[in-house]
């Protein structure tokens, strides 16, 4: 498997609590908001907002607005089977099961759409979940979303995670493939950067997995931390 170990990895500590980024992590599609775009035709319309938000003609909460917004009148029963098409990275089930079996809470830290997160977290057996809400009415998006997670709160979301589940950065292991994750980076005792897309998060973490096979995680789990039988 493709993996490497950076410099500065931990010392073994017990593993109480694994947090995750969703998208371009345990899924394939890195962005679910571009993912529905593309599958719903609105393509050029999400560039255009996209380009408005790098050059700082609009916050991050106007852009959630105006993409959503775009939605608008969609059946939330095929948002849901749109998300269902987006593949599972390799070794997903595989880790998630070995975390479950050693009693390891999970949870999901997403600035993506929470239709997908239930789905995943559903599927997965996940503890806890921080996402964006997409607004539903008489089962179709209303064409709002309510934006609880942004690039720079993930941190303050594993903050609350760990203080909820009464653990440590020592106890915690933290993956995610994109800059907002660093924050979780920082909170955990081992790192996984899943096919990062920043050079940023590449040296920000303890462990790159260049090919996303999340089950090469398990051997690092094994010799990084002392794991519950």
């Amino acid at each position: 498997m493709n993996t490497h170990l950076q410099q500065g990895a931990p010392a073994r500590w017990p593993l109480r609590l694994a947090v995750f980024d969703l998208d371009g992590t345990l899924k394939e599609a890195f962005s679910p908001w571009r993912y529905l775009h593309v599958a719903l035709g609105f393509e050029q319309e999400a560039d255009a907002y996209r380009a408005r938000f790098l050059a700082g003609e609009i916050d991050y909460l106007e852009w959630a607005r105006l993409d959503s917004a775009l939605w608008k009148g969609t059946p939330l029963d095929r948002v849901e089977a749109l998300f269902r098409e987006n593949a599972y990275r390799p070794g997903v089930h595989e880790l998630f099961h070995f975390l479950q079996r050693h009693g390891v809470r999970t949870a999901i830290v997403s600035t993506g759409l929470d239709v997908q997160v239930r789905q995943v977290a559903v599927e997965l057996g996940v503890w806890r979940t921080a996402s964006n809400e997409l607004c539903v009415c008489d089962g179709c998006l209303t064409g709002e979303a309510i934006v609880r997670v942004t690039e720079q709160s993930k941190g303050q979301v594993m903050a609350r995670l760990r203080q909820e589940a009464g653990v440590r950065p020592e106890e915690c292991l933290a993956a995610g493939d994109g800059p907002a994750d660093i924050e979780l980076f920082a909170q955990a005792a081992l790192a996984i950067a899943v096919c990062p897309r920043d050079e940023r998060v590449r040296q920000a973490a303890h462990v790159v997995i260049e090919d996303g096979n999340l089950a090469a995680i398990i051997p690092w789990l094994e010799q990084r931390f002392f794991i519950n039988e």
